[in-house]
């Protein structure tokens, strides 16, 4: 057969090859235009997964300009709005919260940073002075891989961090398990009442008609918490309390400083706190053994009268007004302040520099 029949059948092959292609990813585009456009209309927006490598991204951005920090858990991570700080202060804080773990590993990171001589603004909960941790925590796991992480795990989050503030379908409650499962108990999957912006704070929002079926879950988990804990010694908490002044001395000796808050509880929740946890026991003694402020909500009027929708976290307008009112006790910072924009482009900027 004459070579230049061969060429062009070859080249008709790769240009249908080609259009076969080009097809199929003009229906995938279109699939997932769908899918993205079905699930807007249900009210969904995009969120941001908080997982380690978004910690990771966040502690990496923490250099001898840093001003603010905030150490804690979820009451933190929903009830300090990082906007109040850019609007009064005009500071980008760093936010270094993690859900359900002891603030412990990260204080103890911060403190033994050299670099870092900022604010440490650390929320502690009754639970955390008064039972054991260990070092499989996430925050003691979190803290360790920071330090073995890769020169690309970083752009990794950095791609993934943009994917996920971009499309809602990247949503984890949206993935073909999930739904399987929710189709399953013939639930429809609705948007997350506290989806996670890419500095890491929660815009909390609760409807009426959850507020009930939430604030009983919370219940149920803080009583399973009190009866699985393992209550620490009078030893073991003097030892505790020593080791917490150490990183306070740490940070301050470098001229930065640490704050140690009471978030708000109420209700059912609080009182579960306060009956397995008494103050007088724990949060006043922490308060009178350490060289740092600590606020407790319940002695400053501005932040006393918070009622918590689930009984242990505040909604985003409450968070505004609860930062509003803590700013004004707060230990005066230097005039370095880093102007910025505000709302989640101020903190697309501050994650994607």
């Amino acid at each position: 057969m004459p070579s230049f029949i061969s060429n062009s059948d070859t080249r008709k092959r790769s240009g249908n090859f080609g259009k076969t292609w080009v097809f199929a990813l003009l229906i995938l585009i279109a699939v997932l235009g769908f899918w993205e456009g079905f699930w807007r209309a249900q009210g969904f927006l995009p969120s941001i997964e908080d997982d380690m490598p978004l910690w990771h991204l966040a502690r990496s951005k923490i250099t001898k300009q840093t001003q603010i920090v905030f150490v804690g858990s979820s009451r933190i991570q929903l009830g300090l709005h990082p906007d109040v700080f850019a609007r009064e202060w005009g500071i980008i804080p760093v936010n270094l919260a993690i859900d359900g773990n002891p603030p412990y590993p990260v204080l103890r990171d911060l403190a033994d940073d050299q670099g870092f001589s900022g604010l440490v603004i650390c929320s502690i909960l009754p639970r955390w002075l008064a039972e054991k941790t260990t070092e499989d925590n996430r925050a003691s796991k979190w803290v360790r891989k920071y330090y073995t992480r890769t020169p690309l795990s970083g752009l990794d989050a950095r791609l993934s961090l943009l994917v996920q503030g971009t499309f809602v379908f990247r949503y984890p409650g949206l993935s073909p398990e999930k739904l399987e499962k929710q189709v399953q108990k013939g639930e429809c999957p609705r948007p997350p009442y506290a989806p996670m912006r890419p500095d890491r704070f929660r815009e909390a929002r609760y409807t009426p008609e959850d507020i009930p079926r939430m604030l009983a879950s919370r219940i149920k988990l803080e009583r399973a918490a009190l009866e699985d804990a393992e209550q620490i010694s009078p030893q073991e908490f003097q030892e505790r309390l020593a080791s917490l002044n150490a990183d306070v001395l740490k940070i301050r000796q470098r001229g930065g400083d640490v704050v140690f808050i009471r978030m708000p509880s109420s209700g059912a929740i609080r009182d579960l706190e306060a009956a397995a946890r008494p103050r007088e026991k724990y949060w006043d003694v922490l308060a009178n053994s350490v060289s740092a402020t600590a606020i407790h909500f319940e002695d400053v009027d501005g932040l006393r009268g918070f009622q918590c929708p689930d009984g242990s976290h505040l909604d985003v307008d409450q968070a505004w007004e609860f930062t509003l009112q803590l700013l004004k006790l707060l230990p005066p910072l230097g005039k370095t302040a880093i102007r910025c924009q505000s709302g989640i482009d101020r903190a697309a900027v501050f994650l994607y520099e």
